[in-house]
């Protein structure tokens, strides 16, 4: 069996002994290593994932509770991981980067503001989110970008088709790459996660 799918029914027999549990404390739930997610840990990852996907928290419990379980572990390892390299990151491109996160969520500074108040969330907690992301992706960047082989005959295929002048063509070129070497990156991203995950004691308590 492999190691994802167990942990995956882990935390599905977990679930099921506490889904009914309406009681929240700072229980550890889980330990990696000396790192721990706690009961209160998930109940405002289960929040913000409500918030994100415009769900409603209680109709979809089971599997916001699974879904937080499942991020927090992977953001553990994350900060673990981009911790022990040192990766730092601008904060402006951390604001920049979140900024544009809740465009495309069509979400206000105001509704989020909202959120973290009335859910008892820190200011900095989507914040915090998006900068982990970013400090891993600076991480997988730097150890894999000499492996990073984009496949140019197809690129041209693709501009083939269009009716571009050479400007257009050239700034239409660029974006496929861009998009191609961020394809690649993400490949790399899962699977060094997968790996490290590895290296880590995964407890369920």
């Amino acid at each position: 069996m492999s190691g994802k799918k167990y942990l995956f029914i882990i935390i599905i027999l977990f679930l099921n002994n506490n889904v009914q549990s309406k009681e929240v404390n700072n229980k550890v739930i889980v330990l990696i290593d000396n790192a721990i997610i706690t009961e209160l840990d998930i109940k405002k990852e289960v929040s913000l994932n409500a918030f994100l996907q415009k769900k409603e928290e209680l109709n979809n419990l089971l599997y916001l509770k699974k879904e937080a379980i499942e991020n927090l572990i992977d953001r553990k390892i994350k900060n673990i991981e981009i911790d022990f390299y040192k990766i730092d990151i601008n904060e402006k491109e951390v604001d920049n980067s979140l900024y544009l996160y809740l465009k495309d969520k069509k979400i206000s500074i105001d509704d989020l503001e909202k959120f973290l108040k009335n859910n008892e969330l820190e200011d900095d907690y989507l914040r915090n989110v998006v900068k982990t992301d970013l400090r891993w992706g600076k991480l997988i960047r730097q150890m894999y970008e000499n492996r990073i082989n984009v496949n140019l005959t197809e690129v041209n295929k693709q501009l083939d088709h269009e009716k571009n002048n050479n400007t257009d063509k050239e700034n239409s070129k660029n974006q496929l790459i861009n998009i191609e070497q961020n394809k690649i990156l993400n490949k790399f991203s899962i699977t060094h996660l997968e790996k490290s995950k590895k290296k880590y004691l995964i407890k369920f308590l």
